[in-house]
Order: C-alpha cells, then structure tokens, then sequence
C-alpha cells in the first residue's frame, strides 16, 4: 500500500511554528525546511512570516499537568475507561476526531508517556474519558492509579483521513471498529452525525468483550460481535458494502486489521477512507523519530504529525 505525506495537523495552531521549523524541518513551509522559495499549499497565516515575527523561535509547546480522576470503570480484566477533569479550554480542544493526549503515572519518568485516544470530551463540565487497554509496561503502570495522572496534549493526529472526514455531509457511512480502537471511533461518529450523515456501524469486541460505542452515540449498530479476521466476518462485511452505497468508511484497528479490510473495501475503490493512527507514537512533536514512515520514494513522514493518504 502507498502513502503520501499531506499537510501538518498542527500548522495554524497555537502551537505553530514549533521545533521543527527551529530545527529547518518544517513538514508545511518550504522555507523554513531549507527551501529558498515558497511551494506551500498552506492557506492560513504564513508560517515562515510567523516564526521571524517571533525572532525566529518556536511558539511555547505544550505542559504537562495533573488531572484529577474522577471515575475508574474496569471493563473486563484488561480495560480501564477514566474520566478525568480537566481544563474547560483543553476539554474543548479535545472534542475534536482524532484527538489524543499523552498519559503517565505521575511517579514515574517521561519515557511512560504513552499516547492515548479521546473517547468523550465535555467543554462544559471540563471532563474527558480515555479508554486503556493493559498489555505492556507502561500501561501496566496505570493500572492501579486511582487519584491523578499526569496528562500532555492537545494532540489531534490521531486519525489519517480526517479532512475527509470533516468534509462528508448528508452522506452514508459505515464505521468499522475492534476492541479498544472503538474509542477513537466515538467522536468520529458523533462528529459524522453531526454533519447529518447516516453512520451504520459493524463492531468487532475482541478481547474487550463490549461495546464501547453504543453509550455515546445513537447510530444504527449492523451487528456489534463481528470476528473481522474471520471469513463469516469477512463476507459480512462484503454484504454491507454491496448494499450500503457508502460514501465514507472508518476502520478503528491495528495496522494488520487495516490491511485485511482495506484488501476487502478497495475491491470497489470508491469510498473515502478513515484509519486510526497506530503508529508509534513517542514524543507528539515530530522529533524523535519513531512514528517515522517512508512514502513511494523513500522520504520520511513523521506520521504523528502530518497526515497520510493511502493508495
């Protein structure tokens, strides 16, 4: 499958220009990535006007602070929903599809910061919920936590296809999520039916055994205990796209999950796409590298950042 690198997910934001311009590696602005002439496609403030406004420095990046938790619900064994309060500023700028924070036990070093997908924001209350599935060290390392954690964000990379997504309206859609990548898919929903476009949804539960979507919005549910991997799961799937007339598709799940489906819904190429973003995601800043992917050509995406179409 082939990316494209398209536009940076922070560009305009306050939080623009940041470190890579400092460093010449802005992913939007020719000139500030070691161009001498402007080839941007950028249509808000100029970037490399900013940046010498500011004396050629970055803007101030984003803090850490402790967010008091208000409610722990355990899902099964393995899965923790938190709701935690916040800042009504930060709540507001995390209703946005594809917003995630990073999220660490407070006693413990930056390097058990993890990114965590947005699954409820309430501006009003000043309240988010998070959802984590425990598998590894770092989020073994919050399984007990029961007073605050420390939080960074906002961040908003993390769904590729999110112009897409913003774009479709009075349209039909099919969202397809498993396990714990439900959780992103709650404000994508919320936000597609806010657009008034008919969102159906078909539901793998995994290893989570619920599901996660139905609480917070009222699309209509195909089925919510598919096995996608399966060959029944599979010809379902194929029955709904036949019958559907889908304008858009979602699919919440890991990388190997995107491959089986897009295999399935490329058989008819005509729906936009929208995929979680499950690269590795370490710093949020597009520095240190591990989120990086490599396009036709063999440039460098630093996918916590910028988006990515697929072919």
């Amino acid at each position: 499958m082939a990316i494209e690198g398209d536009r940076c997910i922070d560009a305009g934001s306050e939080y623009c220009p940041c470190y890579l311009a400092e460093m010449n590696k802005c992913i939007t602005c020719t000139r500030l990535n070691g161009k001498d002439y402007c080839d941007c496609i950028w249509r808000g403030v100029c970037i490399n006007q900013e940046y010498h406004f500011l004396g050629n420095k970055k803007k101030d990046v984003r803090q850490y602070q402790e967010a008091t938790i208000i409610q722990r619900e355990l899902l099964g064994e393995n899965a923790i929903i938190f709701t935690l309060k916040v800042p009504h500023s930060l709540a507001r700028q995390l209703k946005q599809p594809g917003s995630y924070i990073f999220i660490r036990n407070r006693r413990l070093e930056q390097f058990f910061d993890m990114p965590i997908s947005i699954m409820y924001a309430d501006q009003a209350e000043g309240i988010i919920k998070i959802a984590v599935e425990i598998h590894g060290v770092k989020t073994q390392s919050i399984k007990n936590v029961e007073d605050t954690l420390l939080i960074k964000g906002p961040y908003w990379n993390g769904l590729f296809g999110i112009e897409d997504l913003k774009k479709t309206k009075g349209a039909n859609c099919l969202v397809l999520a498993r396990g714990i990548a439900q959780a992103p898919a709650v404000l994508a929903v919320k936000y597609l039916m806010k657009n008034k476009n008919d969102v159906k949804l078909l539901i793998d539960r995994s290893s989570t055994k619920y599901n996660l979507i139905q609480e917070y919005c009222n699309a209509e549910i195909l089925n919510d205990n598919c096995d996608f991997y399966s060959k029944e799961g599979k010809d379902l799937l194929r029955h709904y796209l036949n019958i559907g007339n889908y304008e858009l598709i979602f699919v919440g799940g890991s990388d190997y999950l995107h491959q089986n489906l897009l295999d399935i819904i490329k058989e008819n190429n005509k729906y936009k796409i929208v995929l979680t973003n499950n690269k590795e995601i370490c710093c949020g800043e597009g520095v240190c590298g591990a989120c990086t992917v490599y396009d036709a050509d063999g440039i460098p995406i630093r996918s916590c950042k910028t988006q990515i179409k697929h072919h």
